[in-house]
């Protein structure tokens, strides 16, 4: 799944800015994952210039370009949250782990990162 970003509201200044960590306005970039908890919706994605493990974003701020879900994904409803993505990335504690340098986190990471990037890489429009 790729999307276009629509715009970027500056986490820290609550202003548009044209780009961010990686993501820029007319970007085209892979989606990593998204997570919906109430009316909430965000999805992860990693531009070339942007830290591991991608962002979170506001899945208003972008457009879908490409609606072809990856292999291996599934979609996980728990703790009041909705999860769709890799099925290695939806074990209970995953991200938390990851923080903490746990090194089959990382190599799963790495492995489902490397995959998206290369089904799909980063271009613009």
């Amino acid at each position: 799944m790729k999307v276009r970003c629509l715009q970027i509201i500056h986490p820290a200044a609550d202003i548009p800015v044209a780009e961010y960590d990686g993501i820029r306005v007319g970007g085209v970039y892979p989606v990593l994952e998204m997570v919906a908890y109430d009316i909430d919706c965000q999805i992860r994605v990693l531009g070339p210039g942007t830290p591991d493990p991608g962002l979170l974003w506001d899945s208003a701020d972008f457009e879908t370009v490409d609606t072809r879900i990856p292999p291996g994904w599934t979609l996980v409803i728990a703790d009041g949250r909705t999860r769709l993505a890799d099925a290695r990335w939806q074990r209970p504690g995953f991200w938390t782990d990851y923080h903490q340098g746990d090194p089959q986190v990382l190599a799963d990471y790495e492995h489902v990162k490397r995959e998206l990037l290369a089904a799909a890489p980063p271009h613009e429009n």
